[in-house]
Order: structure tokens, then sequence, then C-alpha cells
């Protein structure tokens, strides 16, 4: 096999691999002659080096999601804003990729809150995706790069899930069930931070069931919908403030 198809498989498996749930371990990793990297927590070859900030916090210092969440609120804010990224969705992506586990790292090797793959954070300059503040904004560029190169929320977390390439191909959300349940998932996330469906405590105002949202185009269209998120982050698309 050539070095640009063992390069190749490498990269297929770790897409294969994305949808896999964190887990919690001291994690090494090595690049190999070919350029691609490997990681394990059994570390069998001298080449393994440990990830920094990857081992587990020691015993009795586990942290709900909640309190985890208020620890990072000042930096979701602070990025959110900078790169004009509604900071509910940003809340509702480290929900449903990490639960604010900042040491997080899935067995395809995405790293931290936002689970970005070394590939991702090599694109956006993330030295050290371990780094909370280093990981919320490498992953809120990110997701502001998919979100103003489709125009619209559910196919930028799709994009975010599965890939660019994969919503180009499919021109929608991939028929992957993982990638189906994830976009559901953060968007269940999005509505309770951002007020519009309840159940989020703190981190959201009351809203009624079924309340409906109006949305107005550049052109003057008006929309009346149960089921905003879609249109939160659509430019052309703006919010009216509800009587």
């Amino acid at each position: 096999m050539s070095a640009s198809l063992r390069v190749g498989a490498a990269l297929l498996a770790i897409g294969l691999l994305a949808a896999a749930a964190p887990v919690r371990a001291t994690v090494y990793s090595f690049v190999d002659e070919n350029g691609v990297t490997h990681y394990t927590n059994v570390p069998s070859d001298p080449r393994f080096r440990k990830v920094p900030g990857s081992a587990p916090p020691p015993a009795g210092r586990s942290r709900s999601g909640s309190v985890a969440a208020e620890k990072y609120e000042a930096e979701i804010a602070r990025c959110a804003d900078n790169q004009g990224v509604d900071s509910a969705l940003v809340k509702a992506v480290i929900k449903a990729e990490s639960n604010y586990d900042n040491r997080a790292i899935s067995r395809a090797g995405a790293q931290g809150l936002m689970q970005l793959m070394p590939a991702t954070s090599k694109l956006r300059n993330v030295d050290n995706p371990f780094n909370p503040a280093q990981n919320i904004d490498g992953g809120v560029r990110h997701l502001k790069h998919l979100l103003s190169t489709f125009g619209d929320t559910t196919l930028a977390l799709a994009a975010y899930n599965a890939g660019e390439n994969a919503v180009r191909k499919y021109n929608g959300v991939p028929p992957f069930p993982e990638t189906k349940n994830y976009v559901t998932t953060v968007l269940s996330h999005y509505g309770r931070y951002s007020g519009l469906v309840p159940g989020a405590g703190a981190d959201a105002a009351s809203a009624p069931d079924g309340q409906i949202q109006t949305f107005v185009s550049a052109d003057g269209t008006r929309v009346f919908t149960n089921v905003p998120w879609k249109y939160l982050e659509v430019p052309g698309w703006r919010r009216e403030p509800t009587p």
C-alpha cells in the first residue's frame, strides 16, 4: 500500500469513529513516517508521548455540566461576540460534544470542550486543544466558518459533525443516523439555551411550549414558526420581538 493510500485509510478510519463518545483517560500520541497521527491510552510504541492536558482529573473533583458551563460562560460569550455567533449555539455544541469536559477526548482523537479533531486544531491555530480558552476560540471560529459557508444552522451543524464534503456530497444533512441525531440534539440544546424552549434552568429565560416566533427576511418575507432554530443564524433573517 502506498504512503498516500495508508494516510487515506487512516483518515477514513478517523472519520468512521468520529461519532464515538468522549472518554476520560490519559492519552498518548505520535506522528508516523507517513504523517498519520496515532492516539492510544495504552502506549505500546516508544514513540508515543503523553498529550498535554489529557489526564483525567483527580478523584472527587468531577463537575456537573451545569457547574462547568458557568465556569466557561465569560469565555464563550467573548468568543461568540468576537465572531458574531449566537452564544447559545456555542453552548449547545459544547453540551452535545463534551458536556463541558475540557479533558474529553474521543476514540477518533477529537479533543477538548468543542471536540476539535487534530486537523481542525491545526487549521484554526489551536496549539493546545485541552486549554479551554484556545479550544473555545478555535471551535467558535470553525463554527463561524461553517455558518458562513452553508448559510444555514442545520447544515453548519451537520458539517461540524460529518465534515463539509459530506454535506456537499448529499446536498444537505448526510443520511447518517449519528449525524442526524447530533443535529437534533444540538438544536434541542440550542432551543433551551436561547430561551425558546423551556428546560435550561438558569441558562434560559422561561418560554411557553410551542411559542411562535416571527422572522423577517431582507426582502420583507415574514415567517411564523415554533421551530425557529433554522432561522436564528441564517444571514438575511431577523427575529421580531415578541409583543
